[in-house]
């Protein structure tokens, strides 16, 4: 729904706007004279955001009005004289600017928020990352998380192991168009095991390994957290101890010998998951919040995971969003936000190799 306003005072100006077009998502103001100044800023609440232009020395007047305005991803729409020396344009939308404004001699355009515009960049779009000799010497270990019995958190319509797949088929796609060799745990629904995951890791000898997940907040909620956001987990070694120097535990189970555990541990391998987890939390959040409103960030945390622990080569655990959350489990539907998602996801990657 647009609202106009037309609010004329006995302005100090000299500079009366004298015609409005609409062409392409672009709206046109043209003014008697050339235009001094505009300022652009926004107000967010309410997940609304506020799109405002100040047109210094501009004037609206009597009968003066913006018609037949409609556009897509704009909620309402109001120009009014602020005071005696701003005219001000105020438009509101749940969606940021492809572009802010352009400014020439008496016309200002205003590049409208839509949703059609600010769709981001898909997997076609990455052409750019031509092939690599360099990319292709490096194996990527994907791993989608649960599958096949294990459904992982769940809403009563998502699933877990659902999203994660899709979202990890979509990472090896890029990957792959960007030179990468890649592998999957799995590439269906299928159930494998903690040990098989990082058995396959290990067998292939990935140089990294990358598990992807969605999380869920606990059914008793602790009062004042805020369960949403995107974390990013690499190695601790709590809850591990070697036995008889022999063989490690790990939750109870006997694994592995001490050659091999020492392999998993290693100040190297934790240091460079460490640099790992950092390069693609910093992408994913850059990339999401060039097109997404209120992406929370969770941080960089060291957890005792299985797939952290006993992989050898360094390993990540990304926990994309909550299923618990509304927004976010319908954000995490989308096709659109997981392309832009994993598409942060592969950059990190990228920017870890330095390639």
């Amino acid at each position: 729904m647009l609202l106009f306003t037309n609010l004329n005072l006995l302005a100090r100006v000299d500079n009366p706007l004298e015609n409005t077009s609409l062409v392409s998502n672009r709206l046109k103001l043209t003014f008697e004279h050339k235009i001094e100044k505009v300022r652009y800023f926004t107000i967010k609440k309410n997940g609304i955001i506020k799109h405002v232009y100040d047109i210094k020395n501009a004037l609206l007047l009597s009968g003066k009005t913006i018609k037949n305005l409609k556009a897509d991803g704009v909620e309402s729409l109001r120009i009014g004289q602020f005071n005696q020396h701003i005219l001000r344009i105020v438009i509101e939308s749940k969606y940021f600017l492809a572009k802010r404004h352009r400014l020439k001699n008496r016309t200002l355009t205003i590049y409208l928020p839509s949703y059609k515009r600010v769709l981001p960049k898909t997997v076609k779009q990455i052409k750019k990352y031509h092939y690599s000799r360099k990319r292709h010497q490096k194996l990527v270990i994907l791993d989608a998380g649960h599958g096949g019995r294990d459904i992982g958190a769940s809403n009563k319509r998502v699933r877990e192991k659902d999203l994660t797949l899709s979202m990890t088929l979509r990472l090896r796609e890029i990957l792959k168009r960007m030179g990468y060799r890649v592998l999957m745990t799995r590439s269906k629904d299928k159930t494998v095991s903690l040990k098989q995951r990082t058995d396959f890791a290990n067998k292939y000898k990935g140089d990294i390994f990358v598990s992807i997940h969605v999380d869920a907040a606990p059914i008793k909620r602790t009062p004042k957290v805020k369960y949403e956001g995107i974390t990013v987990f690499y190695l601790s070694t709590k809850n591990t101890k070697r036995i008889n120097n022999r063989r490690i535990v790990y939750r109870g189970k006997e694994v592995y010998t001490i050659r091999e555990y020492k392999q998993m541990i290693g100040d190297k391998k934790r240091i460079y998951a460490k640099k790992l987890a950092i390069k693609v939390r910093n992408s994913v959040l850059r990339h999401l919040r060039k097109r997404y409103r209120d992406v929370n960030d969770k941080g960089i945390k060291r957890k005792p995971y299985w797939v952290l622990l006993a992989t050898t080569m360094p390993s990540i655990l990304v926990e994309t969003g909550y299923i618990s959350n509304k927004n976010e489990v319908e954000r995490l539907q989308d096709k659109t936000y997981q392309s832009v998602l994993v598409y942060g996801i592969a950059k990190g990657i990228n920017s870890y190799f330095g390639l």
